[in-house]
């Protein structure tokens, strides 16, 4: 979940590619207008619930329908694995594309039922209303009941997805004692946005817990997001201090890195607080700890992070030592990240697997101001996924950090044909941006006020009022009057 995807309480890692592996099925599902997958065997009957499950590797998916994926878990009598994922999320690509193609999963597709809910479509809202996403993808393990037994936020190793499992499957029979009960009491009120709660019970099962536990490198991740969230950035920072080195070697560490170091960079966005050397010496030095943290974690050869995590972990390295002012030794970190991108991209077993590179290659591209030259891949991607907004909409955003407006305004396009949900808002504000730069006022006007009502008609489980905030005030500023030019006296100065 590097970078928490986005840390993303709005923002935007996936995980360790395991050894036994099996081939991805090929299938298209982002943007397509019927289920993807492997055709389900003519010999079931419409009125089986668990119908609608396809084959995708060793495990079945029945996928954006949650009542029926429920009704088969209370047919089957198993607790039912949720993965809550968006088109646009490379970590969620990441996870359905190599872990969940690990054969050792084959078991598990005989013990739960498994769906995938896109958070974009409308259909998954009410699913999405009872169990809350902190970040893209988030896990959960319900029971048969709809109660959680287990939660588990952004990329995971196959060791730590099968942790995840285990935890709720141990949880659907008799409840966890000790951390885990603790763990599993904070991972139900953050399900239901009680960030409170869920932070007290996080707070008391990481006391309580060994060093040893192997939920201690999640539960913090989740204890930092929750503080975060809250806007608790003095006990971030603390907790930063003090567990800084101690959550592991998977996803997890960067996650935790990017979370606090959100706080660090809100600490310094405070009125005043630049001017206040306690906070520029306290960010410096937690900003240097990750630094050292994130190149020990880069070169540790055991680890189980996946070319995904590797490439978020270097995404966030070099966005960490530009802000402590080491520009070079930055884009020694991205040139390594754009070739550790290229060369998976190349390898990737079909385009829907090679897509999951597409947003961090497009902004490392950037990064190193060479835009075009990623080009003729998203051309090519997007030909290989007809029906798919995702590759189109990175080309428009890379045409158009080129500064070639036209082209960039072709491609957007043909990905708001089919873009939906509150996706379809970012790529509004991604074409009125390009019409801005075409110096298309009255075309940039009606795409901002688009972007205000596609926002603004959401169900509630997708809305954000910082988000309908943000866009009324870009629509409202096209109204404000232009900057006076400064006096002459002022200009020569």
């Amino acid at each position: 979940m590097s970078r928490l995807l986005v840390v993303a309480f709005v923002l935007a890692s996936a995980s360790g590619i395991a050894c036994h592996k099996v081939e991805p099925q090929p299938r298209e599902h982002a943007g397509s207008a019927s289920p993807p997958g492997v055709a389900v065997p003519t010999a079931k009957s419409e009125a089986d619930p668990c119908a609608k499950a396809e084959p995708e590797g060793p495990i079945a998916w029945i996928r954006d329908d949650y009542p029926a994926a429920l009704a088969c878990a209370r047919a089957r009598k198993q607790p039912l694995v949720l993965d809550l994922w968006a088109p646009w999320c490379h970590t969620c690509l990441s996870m359905q594309t190599t872990v969940f193609q690990d054969a050792s999963f084959g078991p598990d597709a005989k013990r739960f039922v498994f769906a995938a809910l896109d958070t974009d479509r409308d259909t998954n809202a009410p699913a999405i209303e009872k169990l809350a996403l902190s970040a893209w993808p988030t896990f959960y393990v319900v029971g048969t009941d709809e109660a959680v037994r287990a939660r588990f936020v952004g990329g995971a190793s196959t060791a730590q997805f099968h942790a995840f499992l285990d935890a709720g499957a141990q949880a659907a029979g008799t409840l966890p004692e000790g951390p885990d009960a603790h763990l599993l009491a904070a991972e139900r009120a953050l399900a239901l946005k009680d960030t409170a709660t869920g932070e007290a019970e996080l707070t008391t099962a990481l006391a309580t817990a060994p060093a040893t536990w192997v939920r201690r490198p999640d539960a913090l991740v989740s204890l930092a997001m929750a503080k975060a969230k809250r806007k608790d950035l003095e006990g971030c920072l603390a907790l930063a201090d003090k567990e800084l080195d101690a959550t592991g070697n998977t996803a997890a560490a960067s996650d935790f890195l990017v979370t606090t170091m959100g706080c660090a960079d809100d600490l310094l966005e405070a009125p005043g607080a630049t001017k206040h050397a306690d906070a520029v010496t306290r960010a410096t030095a937690l900003r240097t700890r990750a630094v050292t943290r994130w190149q020990a974690l880069l070169a540790n050869p055991t680890s189980p992070m996946s070319v995904d995590d590797r490439s978020d972990a270097m995404a966030s390295l070099r966005e960490t030592l530009d802000k402590l002012g080491k520009h070079p030794e930055a884009v020694a970190v991205a040139e390594k990240q754009r070739a550790l991108l290229d060369q998976a991209a190349t390898a990737a077993a079909t385009p829907l697997a090679a897509s999951t590179y597409h947003w961090p290659r497009a902004e490392v591209y950037v990064y190193l101001g060479k835009p075009l030259e990623l080009v003729p891949a998203l051309e090519t991607s997007a030909a290989q996924l007809p029906k798919e907004y995702e590759p189109r909409a990175r080309l428009g955003w890379v045409l158009m950090k080129a500064g070639k407006f036209g082209e960039a305004a072709t491609w957007t396009d043909q990905a708001l044909a089919l873009v939906y949900g509150p996706r379809k808002a970012r790529v509004l504000g991604q074409r009125a941006d390009i019409a801005h730069g075409l110096g298309d006022a009255a075309g940039e006007r009606t795409y901002r006020e688009q972007v205000v009502a596609q926002l603004v008609s959401l169900p509630e489980s997708q809305k954000s009022g910082d988000q309908i905030a943000h866009a009324k005030a870009a629509l409202a500023a096209l109204d404000a009057p232009p900057a006076k030019p400064a006096p002459a006296h002022a200009a020569k100065k």
